[in-house]
């Protein structure tokens, strides 16, 4: 799942992918109610899929948190 945009929403079935920082990804593992968490080769965070995104401001907020400690880390 590579695109040039870091966020992506898909309406038809209401799931939102949030980029964390760029490159190949390990695999996911749930980590909360309709939550994934997708890791890089680093064992580091690189995605957030999130099911049923239009219910979980909250898993938004913190996957927008992450892409900004990562920018700020990579500056």
């Amino acid at each position: 799942m590579k695109t040039d945009q870091p966020i992506r929403y898909y309406p038809d079935t209401d799931t939102m992918y949030v980029e964390l920082r760029p490159g190949p990804t390990t695999g996911g593992e749930d980590a909360g109610e309709d939550l994934v968490i997708h890791y890089g080769e680093d064992g580091q965070p690189s995605g957030y899929e999130i099911e049923h995104a239009s219910q979980h401001p909250e898993h938004i907020a913190a996957a927008l948190r992450l892409v900004q400690r990562f920018n700020q880390e990579a500056a």
